[in-house]
């Protein structure tokens, strides 16, 4: 005859058996609800990560836009003094010179960026003088000048002073 402590021992295994399995059908079943769950904490976060990955490309076109025109009053204030012309004209003349060296050099890299160049500053006609050239781009922003109202009336500038030669 089987003994007594055998048979509990069997009904023990059978019962945490059953435990088992049902403590796995409700986990199959709490683990599907939670997938409405990561669909909303996705609809949530996404717009989130959209604004900061569009705030990093407007940061990044912005700095370029920088860069761009310290390059352009670089190649201005360059082209003004280099060139040689006859003292009588020469201050109108490095002031074409440089609106023309800047316009040229933003034509093709700044496409759909207003920029204004005022006539460069020259000090005087002589060498030794200084040619100054400014230059202010409007309307920088690509998509957050939409949404917010700074960047809408971001402008941004640069100036390159050189001695003439």
């Amino acid at each position: 005859m089987a003994s007594p402590n055998r048979n509990v021992s069997r009904f023990a295994s059978l019962r945490s058996s059953t435990v088992a399995w049902y403590s796995q059908k409700a986990g199959l079943r709490s683990a599907g609800r939670e997938d409405g769950v990561i669909v909303v904490e996705f609809v949530i976060l996404l717009p989130l990560f959209l604004l900061i990955l569009v705030g990093i490309m407007e940061f990044g076109h912005i700095f370029y836009v920088r860069h761009t025109l310290t390059n352009a009053s670089r190649e201005g204030a360059r082209a003004a003094v280099l060139f040689h012309s006859p003292a009588s004209g020469r201050v109108s003349w490095a002031q074409a010179q440089a609106t023309t060296a800047v316009n040229n050099y933003l034509n093709n890299r700044l496409p759909g960026v207003k920029w204004t160049v005022p006539a460069p500053e020259v000090s005087g006609s002589s060498t030794g003088s200084t040619v100054r050239v400014t230059i202010t781009a409007a309307d920088v922003s690509l998509v957050l000048g939409e949404l917010v109202s700074a960047f809408k009336t971001l402008s941004v500038s640069a100036q390159t002073t050189m001695i003439m030669e």
